[in-house]
């Protein structure tokens, strides 16, 4: 039986070297290792990882050398246990018209389902530009629900984010959606991005740790389409267009030792769709709401909408410039403990 196992995987490297040269593979027990350097190592790369033969492996591991790597296409991963690392000095720069995403993480057909989920994916070491100012859509042509967004990540479980940019794209930083759980980012930076650093839909459990949102033309956090437990922390959001945050019809959010700075807009705009799904249970614990053109408001009327909103020991700084407050309601409650702001309005 073991030789029989060693056949089939000597056979399969066989196969697979035909195609490729022998020192861009390796096997690492039942993981594939691929080492690619230049972008036509990096397209080879993408064709075994979607491969048949590739699920002969548990796992695909591609090792991405420092260098600059202008795409025409997207990046795609289709299958699980895929783990794309980038040493110091990995650019992914998408080229003029491309009108993709720069990384596209799942299926990128127009409606998802479970078998189309996958598993087990990391992203590590890659800086996006995505060359906002030379795409002609924020759109494919081909498959107009398609965004042209850095790392778009659709049907996705168990997939770490880590060390990585995704600026200048056409549409936004990183998208998470279609039911995708199970998701830690951290050590990352979303910035100048044409509309949010960060936008999350549909989703559950997606944990957002020491990254920067900063300088897009949006929100540099969008929250929408029934996102659930997840949260940020250690997170500074600034100089964004919009709002710093916009959070509605979401569930159990948590926002801890965040900075928000310098919005345009409000820092925290809380609200409901049309059919009246809010926002319920967020919490924010130690935030910093600074210098933003207005704090926190909650565009809900009444708890039906939105409730359960709570801000515990956060400070506000000069967000009432233009007459703002640090804290507005529309009239759903609000619930402050607050080191610097003692009242708390009976309309809240």
């Amino acid at each position: 039986m073991v030789n029989h196992m060693r056949m089939r995987i000597a056979g399969l490297l066989t196969s697979i070297c035909f195609l490729f040269p022998p020192a861009f593979l390796a096997t690492e027990g039942r993981d594939l290792v691929l080492h690619v350097s230049n972008v036509e190592e990096l397209w080879e790369a993408e064709n075994v990882i979607n491969s048949e033969s590739s699920q002969a492996y548990d796992g695909v591991i591609v090792n991405v050398k420092a260098n600059y790597y202008h795409l025409n296409e997207s990046f795609n991963i289709e299958r699980s246990g895929v783990d794309l690392v980038g040493e110091p000095g990995v650019f992914f720069f998408l080229n003029d018209s491309v009108d993709m995403p720069v990384i596209a993480v799942g299926s990128q057909k127009s409606y998802l389902t479970e078998d189309d989920l996958i598993e087990n994916i990391t992203i590590s070491g890659i800086q996006i530009d995505g060359n906002r100012d030379g795409q002609n859509s924020e759109t494919m042509a081909s498959m107009p629900w398609i965004r042209n967004n850095g790392i778009d990540v659709r049907a996705v479980k168990e997939l770490d984010i880590t060390s990585v940019t995704a600026n200048n794209n056409r549409s936004g930083g990183l998208v998470v959606s279609w039911k995708s759980s199970d998701i830690r980012v951290s050590h990352s930076r979303f910035e100048n991005n044409y509309f949010d650093g960060v936008a999350y839909y549909d989703c559950i459990r997606v944990y957002t740790t020491n990254c920067a949102m900063s300088d897009n033309q949006f929100a540099g956090i969008s929250l929408d389409n029934s996102v659930k437990e997840s949260s940020f922390e250690d997170c500074t959001i600034d100089r964004n267009g919009a709002v710093g945050i916009f959070a509605r019809h979401s569930n159990h959010l948590q926002f801890k030792n965040c900075l928000v700075s310098k919005s345009s807009d409000w820092a925290v705009f809380l609200a409901h769709d049309e059919k009246n799904l809010g926002v319920h249970n967020i919490t924010f614990d130690r935030c910093y709401l600074k210098e933003n053109n207005g704090g926190l408001f909650m565009a809900s009327t009444n708890e039906k909408q939105s409730s359960r909103i709570y801000v515990v020991e956060s400070f506000f700084e000069g967000n009432q410039d233009s007459g703002r407050m640090d804290i507005q309601t529309s009239g759903s409650r609000i619930y402050t403990a607050l080191p610097e702001v003692a009242q708390v309005s009976e309309e809240n």
